[in-house]
């Protein structure tokens, strides 16, 4: 009842069927799918909550009696293997609805459009977000993994201060981040550098100091390997949590003005060869009078390129500025 009375009403056809509790244990998400008002309630969300682990605790005691009132009438070892792929499959579902609620809650703690983050503790947002928090550091505490998973998935970056200051268990978060640091996707690279250094500001500990040595080796490592159009969009998201990180860890200065030294350096040869070029191409194409749109479109590139490379190099005297503070 509770579940039902929570539904927005605003769903259309889909609030004139009501919620069963066969439904609810089938699919444990469906408490969540409720008013966003309820979201911005902090003692709704504190019972929405008491009742999302209920069913999802529900839905796995549902689905390990369904494996086990259905088997496969298979003998021999095809009956050991088959048990054992239908074992994994349902730890797979599980997983997935987990990490499912936790990005859920985790995209209720961002501040909507008529909200003001302030950091104020008195707010509401303040209140969900430590709700939320407490919440998903049970789920990580019941399974660590789960952290594992939820973290090479990715959420908003603005959200890893708040999960790194109310998550007490997002230390273990330290144990897959070079795991996560060597992905091949720039993205998981990018967050597992800000994630890195806001643990190294949280928990200032020597596995902390080793992991964030490692982060600024594989960003003086991605100085060769990264393609130049990729390189300022990349260095620009990682460039504050270096400030973080010297911060937290005063002795990696030199290592880290190293790094911005030689990332300084590409930056000053890649825009002054791409002005050089840019203003030839230009000046020889518009004296003969025959741009074309493709040669158009390539001269624009290259000037848009090249402004990044300026936002590169002005952001690296920033953070230059921050550190030696």
């Amino acid at each position: 009842m509770f579940v039902n009375a929570l539904r927005d009403q605003n769903a259309g056809a889909i609030v004139k069927i009501a919620h069963t509790e066969d439904n609810l244990t089938v699919d444990p998400l469906t408490v969540l799918r409720c008013d966003d008002r309820v979201l911005r309630c902090p003692p709704l969300l504190d019972v929405t909550l008491r009742i999302l682990s209920a069913y999802l605790q529900a839905s796995r005691t549902f689905l390990s009696l369904h494996i086990q009132t259905n088997p496969v009438a298979m003998t021999g070892t095809n009956q050991s293997m088959t048990d054992f792929e239908r074992e994994e499959l349902k730890n797979a579902l599980i997983a997935a609805q987990e990490s499912a609620v936790v990005q859920i809650l985790l995209e209720t703690c961002l501040p909507k459009p008529n909200e003001s983050n302030t950091g104020c503790l008195l707010s509401n947002l303040r209140e969900v977000q430590c709700i939320v928090c407490s919440h998903v550091h049970q789920m990580f505490i019941s399974d660590p993994n789960l952290a594992k998973l939820v973290h090479f998935q990715g959420y908003p970056s603005e959200l890893i201060a708040v999960t790194v200051t109310s998550i007490p268990s997002m230390h273990i978060c330290l144990d897959f981040i070079p795991e996560l640091l060597s992905q091949p996707q720039t993205e998981k690279q990018v967050f597992a550098v800000q994630l890195t250094s806001h643990l190294c500001l949280q928990y200032a500990l020597p596995k902390s100091l080793g992991i964030a040595k490692l982060a600024i080796n594989v960003l003086s490592t991605l100085l060769t390997v990264l393609s130049h159009e990729m390189r300022p969009d990349f260095y620009i998201a990682c460039l504050p949590s270096l400030i973080r990180i010297s911060k937290a860890f005063p002795p990696l200065h030199e290592e880290i003005h190293s790094l911005l030294t030689r990332l300084g350096r590409i930056c000053s040869s890649h825009m002054s060869s791409m002005d050089t070029l840019t203003s030839s191409e230009t000046s020889h194409r518009l004296t003969e009078g025959d741009v074309e749109c493709h040669q158009l479109a390539h001269i624009k590139k290259n000037v848009t390129l090249n402004n990044k490379y300026y936002d590169l190099y002005y952001e690296i005297h920033k953070t230059f500025s921050e550190i030696v503070r």
